[in-house]
């Protein structure tokens, strides 16, 4: 069974939902929700459910992040413990990569597969906040109490450090965002959503 991961702070895209559905047509799933809860609780508990319910794998995606056709397919085709689909945050990819080697170091959790065996080996809480990693020496410190983020590069660090790897899948998710509430209260208050800028640049390390 497919476990999918949906993570909101209360307000999911009607795109997210019937890219989401059409991908899983045809599978066998159950959606887990953690609407009220932050970053990362949200996962945390999410993912939980997932796993205690017994589902073979695990996909995130957020609340507005809209999976390509067939991504879902293509993503388990590939048989590999952590699996992504790209997506652009301020035109930067969300996949970083090793200078040399090209290796995948870590990836976004907007649209990523992970195997129950990922989960079975990783310690509890799956996802962290309160560390950041410095990149000029690759060690973890405290993270400031108002930093945004961080939980997919903790998950992806310790999923590496017990000899996972992730994979990427081609091709990009849309990327949405909410420029402003529709008008109350009128037949044609429709909400102004957007996408966000595409991937233009690449990350590594």
């Amino acid at each position: 069974m497919i476990g999918v991961v949906l993570p909101s702070r209360g307000l999911i895209f009607a795109e997210v939902i019937e890219s989401l559905l059409d991908n899983l047509h045809g599978y066998d799933y159950k959606i887990y929700q953690s609407i009220g809860l932050g970053i990362p609780d949200g996962h945390n508990r999410a993912a939980e459910r997932a796993f205690n319910d017994g589902c073979t794998h695990v996909w995130f995606i957020e609340d507005d992040t809209v999976p390509p056709a067939n991504a879902l397919s293509k993503m388990l085709a590939q048989e590999g413990d952590i699996v992504a689909i790209d997506y652009g945050v301020n035109g930067w990819s969300c996949i970083t990569r090793g200078k040399i080697d090209g290796e995948i170091k870590w990836c976004g959790l907007g649209c990523t597969l992970v195997r129950r065996k990922v989960l079975e080996a990783l310690e509890r809480p799956y996802f962290r906040d309160d560390m950041q990693l410095r990149l000029n020496d690759m060690k973890w410190i405290p993270a400031p109490k108002d930093r945004y983020g961080g939980q997919d590069i903790w998950f992806c660090c310790q999923a590496r450090e017990k000899g996972f790897k992730i994979y990427q899948v081609q091709g990009e998710c849309k990327h949405l965002k909410l420029d402003a509430l529709g008008r109350p209260e009128t037949n044609n208050g429709s909400h102004i959503i957007s996408q966000k800028p595409k991937i233009e640049k690449y990350q590594f390390i």
